[in-house]
């Protein structure tokens, strides 16, 4: 009987794990605006953004912008397109301070959103060969 209560619990323990693993339904306007780079942690690394944060933007034509600040100006050396699916946002995207021969080759950005509020986003990117999360606010 104790092991029939056992199993019981383990599976109940385990529906309620995957349970809390769903992904998140994504819509466009959820994202769509200017988001601020606000924290990125690295491992155990936690890297507030300073005086100039990064800037994301999504507008509702699908077009991705993201802005580098610099003494109060912001910019937009990146752009590409974004898609989203499910809880993912795939980014597509140009570097434009690259030289000519590595700004044509297309770039990858994937957000996995973890957490979206009104707020603010939690995302864990992968860009390249790098893993890392970043929380964003509005």
């Amino acid at each position: 009987m104790k092991k029939y209560l056992f199993i019981l619990l383990f599976l109940l323990a385990f529906s309620q794990l995957l349970r809390s693993q769903e992904s998140i339904s994504l819509y466009r306007d959820d994202i769509v605006g200017r988001w601020i780079e606000q924290k990125r942690i690295e491992g155990d690394k936690e890297i507030v953004a300073g005086e100039y944060p990064d800037t994301y933007i999504f507008r509702d034509t699908g077009v991705f912008h993201k802005g580098e600040a610099s003494e109060g100006v912001i910019l937009f050396n990146i752009t590409g397109r974004y898609k989203i699916e499910n809880d993912i946002i795939s980014i597509i995207y140009a570097d434009y301070l690259q030289d000519m021969d590595k700004r044509k080759e297309p770039k990858l950005l994937s957000f996995k959103v973890l957490s979206i509020s009104d707020e603010g986003m939690l995302v864990s990117v992968t860009d390249y060969e790098k893993k890392y999360r970043m929380i964003l606010k509005r």
